[in-house]
């Protein structure tokens, strides 16, 4: 249970950011489906270069927040829809993320391995000595892999959990203190009017470019988490992030209704772990009726549909 509650809670700061895209600034953003993975790959490119896990984090973070502000700039510079800008952002993220890796998947050592030797250092000659009478004392060494730090120990005694529930807290309650600013208070009315932010006479692309840049940073910030959680950033680690927290943050709207607990925040921490509790019942008994783990992203996007269309129903016969 711990463990769920973990990669919920993991999940849940990924979500947040898609809540703010979605309903704050009511932007349709698909970015987070590559912001997730450059913030792992970042992570862990940082972690084996000697950064602390702390500075890692930030920076992975600021530059899952980057790619945000570059769909935000695109789609505001030239006048693109934010859905198309953020499929060519997102779509350009993989490559750059391997770019990073320099692979499509790369680990985080745990232990050290100091030098590696080679098959020349073992034997004491080349595979070519017998035939070429030897070509003197050749030497192939290089440097192994160095052990890295990271904040988790994935003993599920509790450390994780509180380590995790306390980053996501304070996330949360910095958000929410924004929010309440003048500067957050004209943010929340750009995601519902946006027409009377211009009134007021501000540009309402800076609250584009801030809504996404937030959005992005904090899914970054669940990739990076996450790549150090299971110790690992892969390419493929972020494909359909956007339908798992869009699923994440109506689950948390359902379960609260009409109540907005702090403009809305708690939507996606609940929801995310209700959502995780729910895909650990499904893989462990679904196979009762013939589910599969591979079925769970097709079940997710087609509970998201159907409340989407629910509500688009109940609303039209309100009007009606």
């Amino acid at each position: 249970m711990i463990a769920i509650l973990e990669q919920g809670l993991l999940l849940a700061l990924a979500a947040m950011g898609v809540y703010i895209s979605f309903r704050l600034v009511d932007l349709p953003d698909l970015t987070p489906d590559g912001s997730y993975i450059v913030g792992g790959a970042v992570a862990v490119v940082l972690l084996r270069s000697g950064h602390g896990w702390v500075s890692a984090t930030l920076l992975a973070a600021l530059a899952a927040g980057a790619a945000g502000f570059i769909t935000a700039s695109i789609s505001t510079r030239f006048k693109i829809h934010t859905l198309l800008a953020s499929i060519m952002v997102m779509t350009g993220l993989y490559s750059v993320a391997i770019r990073i890796m320099n692979a499509p998947n790369l680990p985080i050592p745990r232990f050290s391995t100091d030098k590696i030797l080679s098959y020349e250092q073992i034997v004491g000659k080349t595979p070519l000595d017998d035939i070429l009478g030897g070509l003197g004392n050749l030497q192939y060494e290089k440097q192994g892999a160095k052990a890295v730090t990271v904040p988790f120990n994935n003993k599920a005694d509790g450390h994780d959990l509180i380590l995790i529930a306390s980053t996501l807290l304070l996330i949360s309650f910095l958000l929410w203190l924004f929010l309440r600013t003048e500067l957050g208070t004209m943010l929340r009315g750009y995601g519902r009017n946006r027409f009377a932010v211009k009134v007021l006479g501000v540009n309402p692309n800076i609250f584009a470019l801030m809504g996404l840049t937030v959005a992005n940073f904090l899914v970054g910030l669940s990739g990076a988490l996450f790549s150090m959680y299971s110790g690992f950033a892969d390419v493929n680690m972020g494909t359909g992030m956007v339908v798992v927290c869009l699923a994440s943050v109506i689950l948390g709207e359902i379960i609260f209704g009409s109540k907005e607990v702090a403009y809305g925040l708690f939507f996606p921490i609940v929801g995310s772990v209700v959502y995780q509790i729910l895909l650990t019942l499904a893989m462990k008994y679904g196979y009762r009726i013939g589910f599969k783990p591979s079925d769970m992203k097709l079940l997710t996007a087609m509970f998201v549909v159907s409340v989407i269309a629910a509500r688009r129903f109940k609303k039209s016969e309100v009007t009606v």
